[in-house]
C-alpha cells in the first residue's frame, strides 16, 4: 500500500470521526473555565468575586475541590455562589484527561503553599496536580493567585519551607508556565487576549479535532517528533494560520 493511498484512507477516517464527534465551537471553548480550590487559609470573598466577574462576562465555570480543601475550607460561600451542580470533588473524578481537553484555562484562585510546593517539586500525586501539569504540558493557560506566596519577610522569617517557596519555588512555577497574578487581577487575566500564543501538544497523532480544540489565539503548535499529522489537520492548521513546529 503506497503512502498516497494511506493518506487518503486517513483523510476519510478523519472526516467520519469528525462527523460522529461534534467539536465545540471555538467561542464556546474560550468561555469554559476550570477552577481548582486547594486547602487554603485565604479568605474566599475576593476569589469568588473575581470568578463572578468572569461569569458575568459569559464564562461557564466548573469548580474542582481538592480532597484536603473539603476538610479545611468553608464550602458554603462557594456552593452559594456557583451551585452544587457546578462543583466537583477530586476524589470523584474518573476521566481526568477529559477535563484537560475540555478547558482552555485553569485557574487556582486561592493558591496555597501545599499546592505550590507540589507543583514546583513535580509531585503529581493527586488529580488536581495532575490536571495542572497536563494543562501546562499542552500549552494551556494556568493562572494562580500569588497573594499567599507574597508573604511579608516577617511572616516567613525562620521558616525554611516558606522561604524556599518565596524564592526558588516561585521561579520554578513561572518557568513551568504558571501565570502568577495578584488576586484582584484574576478576572482581568482570565479575560485578556494574547496574540501569537504558542501551544504544546504531546500527542503522537494530531487530528483535525486537535487543531479545532486549540485556543483561537494560537499561532504556533509545537508537537512531539515524530508524530502523525493527518492531512485534514494540516488543512485546518493552514486555514487558521497555525504553524506546525516539531519539538526538538
Amino acid at each position: 500500500m503506497n503512502q498516497e493511498l494511506i493518506d487518503q484512507i486517513r483523510k476519510i477516517v478523519e472526516r467520519v470521526l469528525q462527523e460522529q464527534t461534534p467539536v465545540p465551537t471555538q467561542d464556546a471553548q474560550e468561555k469554559r473555565l476550570l477552577v481548582i480550590f486547594g486547602a487554603t487559609q485565604v479568605e474566599l470573598d475576593e476569589p469568588i468575586q473575581q470568578l463572578h466577574t468572569c461569569r458575568q462576562d459569559g464564562w461557564k465555570i466548573t469548580i474542582i475541590l481538592s480532597d484536603l480543601a473539603t476538610k479545611v475550607i468553608n464550602l458554603e460561600p462557594i456552593h452559594a455562589a456557583f451551585g452544587e451542580d457546578n462543583i466537583l470533588q477530586e476524589n470523584t473524578l474518573i476521566d481526568i484527561r477529559t477535563f484537560v481537553d475540555a478547558y482552555q484555562q485553569i485557574v487556582l484562585p486561592a493558591f496555597s503553599y501545599p499546592m505550590a510546593a507540589k507543583l514546583a517539586l513535580g509531585l503529581v500525586d493527586t488529580p488536581c496536580t495532575y490536571l495542572v501539569f497536563e494543562a501546562l504540558s499542552k500549552g494551556k493557560k494556568v493562572i494562580a493567585a500569588s497573594d499567599a506566596l507574597n508573604q511579608s519577610e516577617a511572616s516567613i522569617k525562620g521558616n525554611p519551607i516558606l522561604s524556599k517557596l518565596k524564592g526558588d519555588y516561585v521561579n520554578v512555577l513561572s518557568e513551568l508556565g504558571v501565570q502568577l497574578v495578584p488576586m484582584p487581577r484574576i478576572a482581568e487575566s482570565i479575560m485578556e487576549r494574547t496574540s501569537n500564543s504558542r501551544a504544546v501538544i504531546e500527542k503522537t497523532l494530531i487530528s483535525a479535532a486537535t487543531i479545532s480544540n486549540l485556543d483561537a489565539d494560537v499561532r504556533e503548535l509545537v508537537y512531539v517528533n515524530p508524530a502523525i499529522i493527518t492531512p485534514l489537520a494540516r488543512e485546518h492548521a493552514k486555514k487558521r494560520g497555525i504553524e506546525l513546529v516539531p519539538k526538538d
